[in-house]
């Protein structure tokens, strides 16, 4: 009888039977691996022996492992890459100072944290120690928020660990608006964050927000009482409102804890200067910067008290060595760059603005400063140009109106100067400069078209009376608006206060006052126009301020 089902060659069954063996010992042949691994692993006390555990782990997993097995290998590779890379970055994070090498270690962690996360991208403390790594100086912000983001996510069932992600994400945001958000999510979750909370008391600071600064300063300080740097920004939100013998009581305990730092005596001595004791605020200077040569906070207020006293020489001399120690510090090249302006160097001031520019191109304050010294140094047509490119951002920028309103009046373009003036007076209308320099053209131009001797009479009283009547320059303005409306009788009295109020200084400053009021008694109305550009300038009057 001819069977058709049921039965199968001897030859046959043998085979399959060799076959699965075959499958089944390749499927643990990582199993002896495996298993060195984990008694290593029980043991392991060093770096290189971590290393020794991963390597085995990964061998194990490609020579092939049954799924149960497979799953444990990858589950101690991971801890294990974890566990090396937690090791290396303690030689960052928990050394004092770091170890030299840092940035070696910190790619070699970092190496070790993406393997851990190519097995598993769901692991939290993972992610969150990328992202502090990448986040340090030389490193990757994006991929640093984005693995802080992930970490956040992670830790929704750890609140804590979920509020130092958050933290670590505001830190690393560009928009000052998500910067806030995410510092503050992080305090709602834990309170008691105080990371959290010193890196939003410091983003208040920034803000001039000093009342918002000081109350989480003050929480800080509730659970940190020695945390000296929380006692120096406290005392700094308080001296910003003028709570001067608060903050002097907190700088007071930062100097009796710490004597051999110069960082309170260079608080104290902001607070000395800011009441008038200027001998006791230098005298504090002097000792934070005995204590400490490279105070680079020190030796900018220093610099700024020499300047005040006109002891050039000697603030040149601070400053060139803040930005020796710190090359980039916008601080310090601003102040170079005033100097120098000071001292008839617009070259240097203005080469230093254009560094400013060019490293923070999206604030126009630095172009607009830019153009302010291109005025001064008698090249208004390169301030227009610098300043047409703010307008075209912020077509109401008041500054730049005025700054292009005067370079226009140098330019002897008055119909552009009034326009721009007047517009930028519906946005700053107590500004003294733009009102004076308005009433001024109102009331001398030659141009028939652009006198108006009752609008800069207006103008100008309200220009004296921001200035309480105590700028002689601003009281010849007035005069000069009553002459053209031909009041001569005031213009010859207001003329006369400019002329006695005004100090021999500046010579020619005097001699032109004198003229407007020899005009004024001729009962002659002023009339001047400025052409830089074309002529040879006669040195600009104070009316018009840039």
């Amino acid at each position: 009888m001819t069977r058709t089902h049921g039965w199968f060659p001897a030859a046959i069954l043998l085979g399959v039977f060799l076959t699965l063996g075959t499958v089944a010992r390749a499927a643990n042949e990582g199993q002896e691996d495996l298993d060195k691994a984990t008694e290593l692993q029980l043991n392991a006390n060093s770096l290189t022996d971590l290393e020794k555990v991963a390597d085995l782990c990964e061998s194990a997993l490609s020579k092939g492992l049954d799924d149960g097995n497979q799953a444990f290998a990858k589950q101690l590779l991971t801890s294990t890459l974890y566990q090396h890379a937690e090791k290396l970055s303690s030689a960052i994070f928990d050394q004092k100072p770091p170890h030299q090498q840092w940035p070696l270690i910190r790619n070699l962690a970092i190496k070790d944290l993406e393997r851990a996360l190519q097995q598993n991208e769901k692991l939290a403390d993972a992610q969150f120690l990328l992202a502090r790594l990448y986040a340090l100086p030389g490193g990757d912000r994006a991929k640093a928020k984005e693995a802080a983001a992930h970490a956040a996510e992670l830790f929704k069932d750890d609140p804590p660990a979920k509020s130092k992600a958050l933290a670590l994400r505001g830190a690393l945001q560009e928009d000052p608006e998500q910067q806030l958000a995410d510092f503050s999510a992080a305090i709602k979750i834990d309170p008691h964050n105080t990371e959290a909370l010193q890196a939003r008391g410091l983003y208040y600071l920034t803000k001039n927000e000093d009342e918002k600064a000081a109350e989480d300063f003050a929480k800080l300080l509730e659970a940190d009482g020695d945390n000296f740097g929380a006692l120096n920004a406290l005392a700094e939100a308080l001296t910003n409102q003028q709570k001067f013998d608060e903050a002097l009581k907190l700088i007071e305990r930062v100097i009796t804890a710490k004597p051999d730092s110069s960082i309170g005596y260079t608080a104290r001595a902001r607070i000395r200067i800011l009441q008038k004791d200027e001998a006791g605020g230098l005298e504090d200077l002097n000792k934070a910067l005995e204590i400490d040569k490279n105070d680079v906070a020190a030796l900018l207020m220093r610099a700024r008290y020499y300047y005040s006293q006109k002891e050039i020489d000697k603030a040149k001399a601070d400053v060139d060595q803040a930005l020796a120690i710190r090359p980039g510090m916008v601080q310090g090249i601003l102040m170079q760059a005033v100097m120098a302006a000071e001292q008839g160097d617009y070259a240097t001031a203005i080469t230093n603005m254009e560094l400013l520019a060019n490293a923070d191109p999206k604030n126009p304050e630095w172009r607009l400063q830019m153009a302010q010294f291109y005025s001064a140094d008698k090249k208004p047509s390169q301030a227009i140009e610098i300043v047409n490119t703010v307008l075209k951002e912020d077509a109401a920028n008041s500054v730049a109106l005025q700054i292009r309103g005067n370079a226009y009046l140098s330019l002897g373009d008055h119909a552009k100067a009034v326009k721009d003036l007047e517009a930028a007076l519906q946005n700053d209308a107590k500004n003294s400069g733009v009102l004076n320099n308005l009433a001024w053209v109102l009331s001398t131009s030659p141009d028939d078209n652009v006198r108006d001797g009752k609008k800069a009479i207006e103008l100008a009283k309200r220009a004296c009376e921001v200035t309480e009547y105590k700028r002689p320059h601003i009281l010849s303005t007035l005069a000069a608006a009553y002459a053209e409306s031909g009041d001569w009788e005031n213009a010859v009295k207001w003329s006369t206060k400019a002329v006695e109020m005004s100090t021999d200084d500046d010579q020619e400053i005097l001699t032109q006052l004198k003229d407007e009021l020899q005009h004024y008694k001729d009962k002659k109305p002023f009339r001047e126009r400025q052409e830089v550009e074309k002529e040879e300038a006669k040195p600009q009057r104070p009316e018009l301020e840039i």
